[in-house]
């Protein structure tokens, strides 16, 4: 097998996208089903007709509507069944599938179902092994209540991966180095209907298959009737014997020397077997087409950057929606994207416009991408799969089956959510933490171990080491220079705020623990009002912005802004700094990578959850421009304060101890939704911090902020009003987590040391806001991104929360029989205890605003939302 080939510009082209089109990619465009004809093979989870839940399956295309399910967990064919041509075979439950035809449609808590009732094949048990004995129990280990339960790896028989051929999947497994591989067809033209079980094994020992459950009555060797389909399963090959066992249907495949070539047919119509054919040879290339996009020219800019947009192909051959997740780079001109539906494209970016061709398909709600050596490989619900092209056209034929060690939860908020590389050739993951039932969402620890974990590969696949647990969303990145590992976590339930965390092994950050006990700190934490969610951060290493070289940045997909965060010296550290940046992207965001060329920053995401970002998907491009950035760049926590570095001169003439407010808060871990601000005898509210003199570095780029008795703080928020020579001041907003800073090393830090002087110290007020009004609540709704999750038209598909149109005055149904009026009252409480009183029919998702908003500022949200009659 070979590495992708050589990405080729075809001559088809179709006609170039405009960037409006961009902005709705795939809302005007029509949508074929969710499976693909033109894939035959897709993974997904699934349950069965006899109420078996598989959370890892590959749904395998047998002929015109005919359709076999496959549990690459225990090597087993589990259900056959025929669905209408040309309409997706599943229901579509989960959250790729049930947003594709509307694309802020959530997924609920239930699994996909067949479309048709079909065939129950081989049970819930090992499908091969050497002795009958080993097909009769399932060694896997049990996570109660979770029904993952993982692979067959630990007893030597393994699920190798599969190679599309045509319009079959061909599957490969190898138990203890026996190497098998198999398919399906299907047919219904004799009046009955026909499944043919194609088997290749190597030359080896005696194989036993695992092939019905039920009463079987044999006939001979090669024939057997029952079950409780009432089905013939037929044997074409004195070496392939069925026998029963116990309460099994079995097939014995004789040793030999020569490869074995044999199959067998599942019929309700009778008759004989077909012959067995060749192996289905490799596919010609199916997608070999090219969709050509532009790239903007500074669709956004500020002091210092640009972004520049990049049009997504929703208008291609295939009508797929384009849902970017992730970009991996395989040199200068060339990327792969990964979309949500499990489609990856190779992207030529040679140019000023980009050329789109469809590579892969039918891998399961993929979020992340990554290169070994020139292989991309994939992070999905059914493992890391490495991508290989063995023909040399472009499109990849075998999707390799590196590593599914660890435990898929059948939890539908189970997402594979980050995957990294190492330049060992170590590959990370995360998957994520929050835990549901057919229900609802529980908010309990998963006790599937990889679930909320983050988590190492060995570089040949075959060992996993888990290195910090108990996470609720987890995002990660690891540092390419020194191997640190920054992971991501999303305000919620157990976590206070959304945050910056460093992960080592035995880190644990307690979601769904109540204790506190032996809880990992953040680096910093972040407020919701301007990260809700954060998803995967990037350590900066060799961009063009080399003014954050060595920050973690990260992404809110909440927002869609950008954060520099400057952890203190060490690892772990305990403290940190946030700088928002002042960058509103426009996408929400889910993965940020740097160009190995120029240094650039790209960034990709979609849009299902709640975000107040108006854009469903997209893809950008951060780039430097030649003006200095207006935010700091660096923030350092000393004894005695706060140094900020700026990447041009500032202003002397604003370096003045009135342009410093300070104020402090502390949070509460709980069971709740986030948490309120509290200040520090427990109350709601936040604490005043007196800030004393300011001073300027030798070369005119730093501040020294002094904060004279420096505590320790969960939150202080630092508003300067510094300016850059010959650039008008811009407020600027820094975020500290305080636990023990050293001693300023003044020359190290390029000042000369400060005289300082503890009685001048002085809290400085901000200006009072106006009066409330409606006009007020709407741009607070806004800016902090009420409006993601609560409609102010009427729509509910794509929010969490209520609609706010017609909200006053109306009956309120809560999840525990109670009910009340919408007043001003309940409004207020709403807002500030939003856990008190649930809604019918939603989830809590949101968090306390008590001592985030003052009571003005909440008087004109009220206002605002009475205003939307």
């Amino acid at each position: 097998m070979q590495a992708i080939a050589p990405f080729c510009i075809l001559k088809f082209t179709l006609r170039t996208i405009s960037l409006g089109t961009l902005l709705l990619a795939g809302a005007s465009a029509k949508q074929a089903p969710f499976f693909d004809p033109s894939m035959p093979v897709y993974g997904s989870p699934v349950k069965l007709a006899d109420g078996q839940v598989l959370a890892r399956s590959l749904l395998l295309k047998a002929g015109k509507g005919e359709w076999v399910i496959y549990d690459p967990e225990l090597l087993r064919p589990a259900y056959w069944f025929a669905s209408e041509d040309g309409k997706d075979p599943l229901t579509l439950e989960t959250m790729a599938q049930a947003s594709w035809y509307e694309p802020t449609k959530k997924g609920g808590v239930k699994y996909p179902l067949p479309a048709a009732t079909g065939v129950v094949l081989a049970p819930a048990l090992p499908g091969i092994g050497g002795e009958a004995s080993l097909l009769t129990t399932d060694p896997r280990p049990t996570y109660p209540p979770d029904l993952g339960r993982g692979g067959l790896q630990e007893s030597g028989r393994t699920f190798s991966g599969y190679r599309v051929a045509e319009d079959s999947g061909v599957l490969s497994s190898d138990d203890h180095g026996v190497k098998v591989q198999e398919w399906y067809e299907a047919d219904r033209s004799s009046g009955g209907a026909r499944l043919f079980r194609h088997l290749v094994v190597v030359p080896g020992e005696v194989r036993y298959f695992l092939v019905a459950g039920g009463a079987y009555t044999l006939k001979g060797t090669q024939e057997a009737k029952g079950g409780s389909d009432n089905l013939t399963i037929l044997s074409n090959h004195p070496g392939l014997k069925l026998e029963q066992s116990g309460n099994l249907l079995v097939a014995r495949l004789e040793a030999s020397k020569n490869e074995r070539r044999v199959s067998l047919c599942y019929t309700t119509a009778g008759g004989a077997v077909k012959p067995t054919p060749a192996t289905p040879v490799v596919k010609a290339a199916k997608w070999n087409r090219t969709t050509e996009t532009i790239i903007g020219n500074a669709d956004q800019s500020g002091p210092g950057w640009a972004i520049d947009r990049v049009a997504l192909p929703s208008k291609n051959p295939w009508e797929r929606r384009v849902r970017p997740a992730d970009i991996a780079f395989l040199g200068n001109d060339r990327a792969a994207v990964v979309t949500f539906e499990g489609d990856v494209w190779m992207v030529d970016i040679s140019g000023k416009s980009c050329k789109w061709r469809r590579i892969a398909a039918g891998l399961c709600e993929p979020m992340s991408i990554a290169q070994v050596n020139g292989v991309l490989q994939v992070f999905t619900r059914n493992g890391v799969i490495r991508l290989r092209d063995d023909n040399g056209d472009g499109e990849i034929d075998s999707y390799e089956n590196f590593c599914s060690l660890m435990v898929q939860t059948s939890s539908a908020r189970g997402y594979p959510l980050d995957m990294k590389v190492n330049a060992a050739g170590e590959t990370f993951f995360a998957i994520g933490g929050i835990v549901t039932s057919e229900k609802s969402i529980n908010n309990e620890a998963s006790t599937v171990p990889h679930s909320g974990a983050v988590t190492k590969i060995s570089v040949d696949g075959k060992k996993l080491e888990i290195l910090g647990k108990h996470a609720r969303e987890p995002f990660f990145d690891v540092d390419p220079a020194t191997g640190r590992i920054a992971m991501s976590d999303q305000q919620g339930n157990y976590i206070p705020a959304s945050g910056i965390f460093p992960v080592m092994p035995g880190s644990y950050y307690g979601y769904g623990d109540k204790k506190d006990d032996g809880l990992t700190p953040p680096v910093a934490w972040i407020p919701h009002e301007d990260d809700t969610s954060s998803s995967s951060p990037l350590w900066i290493r060799k961009s063009s912005f080399t003014e954050w070289e060595g920050a973690v940045m990260d992404l809110s997909y909440g927002t869609g802004r950008l954060f520099l965060v400057r952890p203190a010296e060490g690892w772990p550290v305990k403290e940190g700094a946030v700088m928002p940046l002042q960058i509103e992207t426009g996408l929400p965001l889910l993965h940020m990578r740097v160009h190995p060329g120029d240094g650039s920053l790209w960034m990709a995401g979609f849009r299902i959850y709640d975000s107040k970002v108006q854009d469903t998907e997209g893809i950008g491009r951060l780039r430097r421009t030649n003006v200095p950035l207006a935010t700091a760049v660096d923030a350092k926590l000393v004894k005695d304060g706060v140094v900020l570095r700026y990447s041009g001169e500032v202003d002397p003439a604003t370096v003045t101890p009135a342009n410093v407010q300070a104020k402090e808060w502390q949070y509460k871990r709980s069971a709740s939704y986030g948490s309120p601000r509290l200040n520090r005898d427990g109350k709601t509210g936040s604490d005043p911090v007196a800030t004393g003199g300011v001073f300027l570095s030798k070369d005119g780029k730093g501040v020294f902020i002094h904060i004279p008795g420096l505590k320790p703080t969960m939150q202080m928020e630092l508003v300067t009003g510094f300016g850059l020579k010959g650039a008008r001041p811009v407020s600027g907003t820094v975020y500290l987590t305080v636990s023990a800073p050293h001693a300023a090393d003044w020359n190290a830090l390029g000042f000369a040391p400060p005289k300082l002087d503890a009685t001048v110290a002085a809290v400085h007020e901000r200006a009072a806001s106006g009066p409330a009004s409606a006009d007020a609540g709407k741009e607070l709704a806004t800016r902090y991104g009420c409006i993601a999750c609560h409609s102010v038209d009427g729509a509910t598909v794509g929010h969490s929360g209520p609609t706010w149109k017609g909200l006053p005055g109306s009956k309120r149904t809560f999840k525990d029989g109670t009910s009340a009026t919408a007043d001003d009252a309940y409004l207020r409480e709403s807002i500030l205890d939003p856990a008190k009183k649930i809604v019918k029919g939603y989830e809590l998702g949101m968090g306390s605003y008590a001592g985030v908003l003052s009571d003005g500022e909440i008087d004109s949200l009220i206002l605002y939302i009475k205003s939307l009659k």
